[in-house]
């Protein structure tokens, strides 16, 4: 009798969780993940559901729990972001990718944009920028802030 209270409670959080978008955080730094995760998990509409510290954990976590949204660090250990999004994209056509970054080239904003990345935020836009999004990419559209943009139009 034991293991019915373990279902019942299962049963109670999926019918609370119902709706939520289910997002799935990848970063190698565990302050940046934990501060994220707070974030998210604050909003009444989405929630993680998976951490991974490197690509190789991402690729296994996205297979395990395949997640609404994916917020992933460009510049991960072991198996890097732009292998996360060509390995998940051709077996998950439909993933939603939010790419995060320290780093600051152009080059790597357009790999990811033409590796299905449907985000691109430097690490510094987060606190303004990561939750429009991760709701954005959730329904289907693009998300690129003003300041990327721009960096990507001047360079043409």
């Amino acid at each position: 009798m034991g293991d019915s209270s373990f279902g019942i409670e299962a049963l109670v959080s999926v019918v609370l969780n119902r709706g939520k978008i289910r997002v799935l955080l990848v970063d190698d730094h565990a302050g940046m993940r934990e501060g994220i995760c707070a974030v998210v998990n604050a909003q009444s509409d989405m929630m993680v559901v998976g951490e991974a510290a490197d690509g190789h954990e991402a690729i296994q976590r996205f297979r395990e729990l395949q997640p609404d949204v994916s917020v992933v660090d460009w510049n991960l250990p072991i198996v890097r972001g732009e292998e996360v999004l060509g390995t998940l994209n051709k077996e998950f056509p439909n993933a939603r990718f939010v790419v995060i970054t320290a780093l600051n080239g152009d080059d790597c904003i357009r790999q990811a944009l033409n590796l299905g990345a449907h985000a691109f935020l430097h690490k510094d836009m987060l606190r303004r920028e990561l939750l429009p999004a991760i709701r954005a990419v959730h329904d289907g559209q693009r998300y690129i802030p003003e300041a990327i943009a721009k960096r990507l139009k001047n360079d043409h």
